[in-house]
């Protein structure tokens, strides 16, 4: 049974205080997109849900919520959309990376992005060489403590890579082998190990978040790692990640808002050459 890794993106800002949102609101907008809540890890700046496909993480005035698989996150992002007043959302970033096999998608980007126009009136921006995918803006995206990187690591090739593809691993091994403690002392880690397999895990320290899902499908294996921190903060680990799982193809999508606009730039890189 296949297993689409690649995953797709709703960023929103706005003027409303979104911790203050029950948790069934937030259990229903997962649900809209065909997923489920598995747990949560919380502090007062964040609350950070591992889902059945990905993540959510909600801010006082910011949410992120990825999904992957054959989810339609569209539809989430119509839920919230009709849930409050137009001009409390003050951004919205609709991202979809290239996935595996697209006919197998809910809805395509053009008809996702169409939809969004009609209710937000944004702009989309393509990538077609090296890394693939799509994004649809309205505002700027400008925000406190934004997503500042997301490493994608394809076609991995490691032993440890070859002990996930066979059934699943138990979160503390996955940990030791990742080596979070040495790489970010201090974080509050929530994981989790799938069923037949495949791992995620959230991390949360004040504002800052990461995360980090593993998909070792045979025919399209795959991780993403993204983040808040700085690169400084991260490189290391990127690196790290690079030789545990020996990709064959590795992106780094870095993200710089402005007061003007957001910049996106996306670079292919090397299993030695993932720093900054």
């Amino acid at each position: 049974m296949f297993y689409e890794g690649s995953e797709k993106r709703l960023e929103i800002t706005s003027t409303l205080n979104l911790l203050e949102f029950d948790e069934d609101f937030w259990q229903e907008m997962v649900k809209q997109a065909g997923a489920f809540i598995i747990s949560k890890i919380e502090n007062e700046q964040i609350k950070a849900f591992l889902l059945s496909e990905s993540s959510l993480f909600v801010w006082k005035n910011r949410l992120l919520l990825i999904t992957c698989g054959e989810t339609h996150l569209l539809q989430a992002a119509l839920f919230f959309q009709k849930a409050v007043q137009r001009q409390e959302i003050t951004s919205l970033l609709f991202q979809r990376h290239q996935a595996h096999y697209p006919e197998r998608q809910k809805s395509s980007f053009q008809q996702d992005s169409l939809q969004l126009q009609n209710k937000l009136k944004g702009n989309s921006q393509h990538w077609s060489k090296g890394y693939c995918g799509d994004i649809f803006l309205f505002g700027n995206n400008q925000q406190a403590n934004p997503t500042k990187n997301i490493f994608m690591l394809h076609e991995l090739g490691s032993v440890f890579f070859e002990e996930l593809q066979k059934g699943k691993v138990d979160t503390s091994r996955v940990a030791k082998q990742l080596k979070l403690t040495s790489y970010f002392n201090g974080f509050s880690i929530d994981q989790y190990s799938f069923e037949p397999k495949g791992y995620s895990l959230n991390a949360i320290d004040g504002e800052r978040y990461f995360t980090l899902h593993i998909t070792p499908e045979k025919l399209s294996s795959y991780i993403s790692f993204e983040s808040n921190l700085s690169a400084h903060e991260v490189s290391v680990f990127q690196q790290h990640l690079s030789v545990l799982f020996q990709p064959q193809r590795a992106y780094l999508m870095l993200f710089n808002a402005t007061k003007q606009k957001l910049n996106i730039e996306t670079r292919q890189v090397t299993t030695q050459a993932v720093a900054i």
